[in-house]
């Protein structure tokens, strides 16, 4: 649907030497035409999928750099997926036999969810970082770092279970003897699902387990479809529909509280979540913190906390160390340049990285991303703050000093690529293109953009 409009083969056709305002205005014909079209479009799924599979298209690293690439997907993100959602289909009554008990379980799982995400923040006593320190971060915190990233996985794990759980075996092991034994003797249910924690857990695995094949099977269509902008419904289960519903509107929820939710951050992580082996993170935080704290040199630090992967799950280790990363004294904090080196290892390639560490690689490659965003939202106001504006120039300087230049080449691409359009900020794409961003030569592009800002704002 989305890839046949007029105003998408005009968006196509920009290029470097198109200028901001042509830019900005082939990008608010795109949005105001995918608007109309999903106005008129009788299935509702079937426009959330064009425009999702649109909106991943235009944030997939792979694609072609283009001056009003990253516009286009934030526009969509933040205007057109909360208009997909914000109005829900008609409330009918729901006389679920076993409503109430079926409450309860969505309360357990997402109870155990959230306490892992505080245990993992430091707000937990156990944690050997409690009330020891938290890092500042200059741009929105990664998920496992917000709070409000738990209420988003309760509304998706709630949709789960009405749509999967709502079966014979569930209602005669679960729902059953907890509406019978429990609410209708006026029992406390926490005992009930502590006596049944064992088989509770394997069928939410289960659960769990589900939704991450369904997102592997429609990853493996997308790679297989020649046009993934252009995918259409028919091409996925009702299963796998159901997936993404709840992703898309997972990653809704992210936008309106503004935490950052990467692309990794699926049926995987959620599984994690749930699973959390707490003697092991908490051994393992211990483990990192002392060796960062104590550690002789940087490469023995490093090796030290590589010793650390052996024993860990999939991305078990990237929620370890970014918890050590985040959270305790100073001294003790995991560094920028520690955390990179462990995201790099012993992967020779970027795609191994990617798949190795993909929660590290995100939260690193992300952060200069978000940064450019804020300064371009910052230059583009009527009058901005100078001095603010240094501000963000010097941490984005910073979180591009920190990245491996070979390894993070797209995400120092996409910045460039996102500053492009902005004459004010033509010296900084010079010194990301052209001047491989040499520390020597930022503080003279930093300059130029000032004097730009203050001939824009009237202020020379």
């Amino acid at each position: 649907m989305a890839a046949s409009l007029p105003s998408l083969q005009r968006f196509a056709r920009l290029n470097s030497n198109s200028d901001k305002t042509e830019v900005s205005e082939v990008v608010a014909a795109v949005i105001e035409d995918l608007r109309v079209t999903v106005k008129n479009t009788v299935d509702p799924s079937a426009a959330r999928r064009s425009i999702t599979d649109l909106l991943d298209f235009l944030n997939s690293l792979k694609s072609t750099v283009h001056p009003g690439r990253v516009e286009l997907a934030q526009s969509i993100s933040q205007k057109m997926i909360p208009e997909l959602y914000q109005k829900d289909e008609p409330a009918e009554y729901d006389n679920y036999e076993y409503l109430r008990a079926e409450y309860l379980l969505v309360n357990h799982i997402s109870n155990k969810i959230a306490d892992n995400l505080s245990l993992i923040r430091g707000e937990i006593s156990a944690h050997p970082g409690f009330r020891k320190g938290r890092r500042e971060f200059p741009v929105h915190p990664l998920c496992i770092y917000a709070n409000l990233y738990a209420s988003g996985i309760r509304d998706l794990i709630t949709k789960l279970i009405t749509q999967r759980f709502r079966n014979k075996k569930i209602q005669t092991t679960i729902y059953e003897p907890l509406t019978r034994d429990v609410i209708g003797v006026g029992k406390n249910h926490e005992t009930f699902f502590e006596d049944n924690v064992i088989y509770i857990d394997e069928q939410v695995t289960k659960l769990l387990d589900w939704g991450i094949a369904a997102e592997q099977s429609m990853a493996a269509k997308k790679i297989e479809s020649s046009d993934p902008s252009n995918s259409s419904d028919k091409d996925f289960t009702p299963e796998e529909l159901l997936v993404q519903e709840v992703r898309d509107k997972l990653k809704v929820h992210s936008e309106i509280n503004e935490y950052f939710l990467p692309q990794t951050a699926g049926f995987i992580l959620i599984k994690q979540l749930y699973t959390l082996n707490k003697g092991r993170f908490l051994h393992a935080a211990k483990e990192i913190q002392n060796a960062t704290k104590y550690g002789n040199d940087h490469s023995q630090t490093v090796l030290q906390i590589d010793q650390i992967v052996n024993e860990t799950e999939e991305l078990e280790f990237d929620i370890i160390a970014l918890s050590a990363h985040a959270v305790g004294d100073e001294q003790s904090l995991l560094s920028y340049k520690a955390l990179q080196d462990i995201c790099i290892g012993s992967a020779r390639t970027r795609e191994a990285m990617l798949e190795a560490r993909p929660l590290i690689a995100a939260e690193l490659g992300r952060q200069p991303i978000h940064m450019a965003k804020l300064i371009i939202a910052e230059t583009q106001k009527k009058v901005g703050n100078i001095q603010k504006i240094n501000e963000m120039l010097e941490n984005f300087r910073e979180m591009i000093r920190r990245l491996n230049q070979k390894r993070f080449e797209p995400e120092i691409t996409t910045c460039a690529s996102m500053m492009l359009s902005y004459k004010s900020l033509k010296p900084i794409v010079k010194w990301l293109q052209n001047e491989g961003a040499e520390e020597g030569t930022f503080f003279l592009r930093a300059q130029q953009v000032q004097v730009n800002l203050k001939k824009k704002w009237n202020m020379v």
